[in-house]
């Protein structure tokens, strides 16, 4: 199938009985991928950085013209994306796009785990409504505790502020689960790379 049209086609599944079915003979990847397009969020898997860079591109095409984007800034992010360093801005009030990383995938809930490290310590209603997210394999956790364990981890000295589980992708409100009533939502692209070693 082709690349760009597995990123913005439509989710089939009909019904909660055949995801959960689906759901539990899938592999995490999958898995996770079928969660967060039934959430409403648009996923494209890349093997490589050059891939990562022709779906970033394709993005910012599918969005228009006029892209003002802001960052949480990180290392990861300005490696990845440094040629476009043209379309950053340091005013998330005037931006319309975000670009992020993030701390972990949730692959149970189709969700992603933020911290004040990608909010930027602000409420994440105070950040542009399309959000742009690069993450990797590897950030791939099965649930809310096993995330939260994995930050204890990471953060040893200075636990982040702000943890927010973003699992809802679509700002229409017909289309928003009930399961995510009073959540906050996004509509969110999620470019995810693959960093594990793949099984042949």
């Amino acid at each position: 199938m082709n690349l760009f049209r597995r990123l913005f086609k439509g989710n089939d599944i009909k019904s909660e009985d055949e995801v959960r079915k689906l759901n539990e003979q899938l592999p995490a990847d999958e898995q996770f991928a079928m969660n967060f397009t039934k959430n409403g969020g648009r996923f494209i898997y890349c093997t490589t950085e050059i891939q990562v860079q022709e779906v970033f591109r394709h993005i910012l095409k599918e969005l228009g013209v006029y892209v003002k984007m802001s960052s949480n800034a990180s290392h990861t992010i300005k490696t990845m994306f440094e040629e476009h360093t043209p379309l950053f801005t340091a005013d998330i009030e005037t931006s319309n796009v975000y670009l992020t990383d993030c701390e972990y995938l949730i692959t149970t809930l189709g969700g992603i785990m933020l911290s004040s490290h990608q909010l930027r310590h602000k409420n994440i209603n105070e950040l542009p409504e399309i959000f742009i997210v690069f993450a990797k394999t590897s950030q791939m956790v099965r649930d809310i505790p096993e995330g939260m364990r994995g930050i204890k981890n990471k953060y040893p000295q200075q636990f982040p502020t702000g943890l927010i589980t973003l699992q809802s992708f679509t700002d229409d409100p017909e289309k928003n689960s009930i399961n995510h009533y009073g959540t906050s939502s996004k509509r969110t692209y999620l470019i995810l790379l693959e960093d594990l070693p793949i099984d042949k």
